[in-house]
């Protein structure tokens, strides 16, 4: 059970029968216990993390993604996936799984933490069973967290069943830009998931800099008047491939719709160009999305964002292509105020951290979700 030899292979194969995986569990702690005698180990389970991923490669690169977040949820992480080759493997035999510990140190001094890590994958003739099998792998009594990595329309009714047990659903909206149709339907079963259970998104976090910087600029009681005045919005979108949907961008825009509760009038998309016309309580807003290309060593996403006001103040949230940093600007009665903070890109790890570390529902991603929703429908079925 060393601490990371091991994340890269989805582990040793078992029968698939929940009696015999943790039987081959309890043996596996056991030898590393005999093997690694002289060093402080701890076996920790404080939830299972069951992940639904699109292939039996996306799986073989999860757990270096799921030892990072051990660190700070220790779970009984089960990674579940089509198996669409098989090759090898018995053909009676339509539900095959892998077991393995995954091990790190939390932080300097600290003993090691080790969590129980199970991969199952199911042909398409038992993906019927899967959710039953997933369930009956659950450590008892702890609560479920459901990552819906590939977040694709084929593994919807997986995860309806197995949102009933689940207390907490993330998904990726971003892996699906490139899928227009699929996309929709999986993001309405977001805002229509069943009661209880609360709903992520990783892209929200991704935007959390851009809406705290805007947030910020109207923290005075003497600035929110600018808030009703606001007249045009325009955000400028590093491109990776055209006609790619703008998930952050329409999140984003969602987000500023339902707190200064614009109302949508009309839409028009030109390309890469997406134009809204929206009414708000103190007249029209117009908002344009922009695409730029982005270049090789430029990361795609929202590049900047402009919020200008009838009154002539202007505010404004740019991403330097070169550095770290993103720059707030206000251009109010003549004089600039300008605030630089760091752009932390958070990895899949740290995302997922995040997420699992806040706790409930939050209504204000689900407004934003549901009007994003419903500007992206109103672009798309023009």
């Amino acid at each position: 059970m060393s601490a990371t030899e091991d994340t890269g292979r989805l582990g040793v194969a078992v029968a698939v029968d929940a009696a015999t995986i943790e039987a081959e569990l309890t043996a596996l702690w056991k030898s590393g216990a005999d093997a690694e005698a002289e060093r402080a180990v701890i076996r920790a389970c404080s939830c299972n993390l069951v992940v639904i991923a699109r292939n039996q490669r996306e799986a073989e690169a999860l757990p270096p993604v799921l030892v990072e977040v051990a660190k700070w949820h220790p779970s009984r992480s089960i990674i579940a996936f089509r198996d669409e080759a098989a090759d090898g493997a018995d053909p009676r035999s339509p539900i095959r799984a892998w077991i393995s510990a995954q091990c790190a140190v939390p932080f300097a001094g600290a003993p090691e933490v080790c969590c129980e890590a199970i991969a199952v994958a199911a042909r398409e003739n038992a993906l019927g069973n899967l959710p039953d099998t997933l369930v009956s792998l659950l450590v008892p009594d702890l609560p479920l967290f459901l990552y819906w990595r590939s977040f694709r329309l084929e593994d919807r009714e997986l995860i309806e069943r197995l949102a009933g047990f689940a207390d907490l659903l993330i998904v990726d909206s971003h892996t699906s830009k490139d899928d227009p149709e699929g996309r929709e339907r999986s993001l309405e079963l977001l805002t229509g998931a069943p009661a209880g259970i609360a709903v992520r998104d990783l892209n929200w976090s991704r935007i959390t800099a851009w809406r705290d910087l805007v947030a910020q600029f109207f923290d005075a009681p003497s600035a929110r008047r600018y808030l009703d005045e606001i007249s045009e919005v325009e955000i400028s979108r590093n491109v990776a491939a055209p006609g790619n949907i703008p998930t952050r961008t329409l999140l984003l825009t969602g987000w500023l719709a339902s707190r200064l509760e614009w109302r949508r009038i009309s839409t028009e998309r030109r390309g890469d160009d997406w134009i809204s016309l929206w009414a708000a309580p103190g007249g029209k807003v117009t908002v344009r999305f922009t695409g730029i290309p982005s270049e090789s060593e430029q990361a795609s996403g929202i590049g900047s964002l402009r919020l200008a006001t009838r009154s002539g103040a202007e505010f404004s949230v740019v991403r330097d292509r070169k550095s770290s940093l993103m720059t707030a600007t206000a251009r109010v009665d003549g004089a600039n105020l300008v605030h630089s903070v760091p752009d932390d890109p958070m990895d899949e790890a740290t995302l997922l951290i995040r997420e699992l570390s806040l706790p409930g529902e939050d209504p204000s991603f689900l407004a934003a979700l549901a009007e994003a929703l419903a500007l992206e429908k109103s672009f798309l079925r023009r």
